[in-house]
């Protein structure tokens, strides 16, 4: 399903998230998008997002996210979104992580709106 709308991206990622669709998380990227799953660290193109993204999903855990914001112009948009997850690590130990991400998403020739740039994490201000 191609999101039409930015405003809809954040739940449409969670409703793959949810059903462990690795597939459709890679597709809601740009090919050479770039996500930073931490600071410092940054994965360049599908495969190297869909590593992540498979790791993600292998967390065997529960994703929640609101969305906080959507600044749209024309076909670039600045998306804001608190979130949480909670699952196990593959020791079995138990991982809790949240945090407010930052996200620029863009608009296709197709009409779908896809992730050019995926921060989970915004860093913190040092103001």
């Amino acid at each position: 399903m191609a999101v039409t709308h930015p405003e809809q991206l954040n739940d449409h990622y969670n409703d793959l998230f949810r059903v462990g669709d690795v597939e459709g998380l890679v597709a809601l990227y740009e090919s050479d998008a770039t996500l930073s799953p931490a600071p410092g660290q940054f994965l360049t193109g599908s495969d190297a997002i869909r590593g992540q993204m498979r790791a993600l999903v292998d967390l065997d855990g529960e994703l929640t996210a609101t969305q906080l914001s959507c600044v749209r112009e024309g076909d670039i948009a600045l998306l804001h979104a608190a979130w949480h997850f909670v699952g196990k690590a593959p020791s079995g130990e138990p991982i809790a992580m949240g945090g407010t991400s930052s996200k620029v998403a863009r608009r296709a020739p197709d009409g779908a709106w896809r992730y050019v740039i995926d921060l989970p994490v915004t860093p913190e201000s040092s103001a």
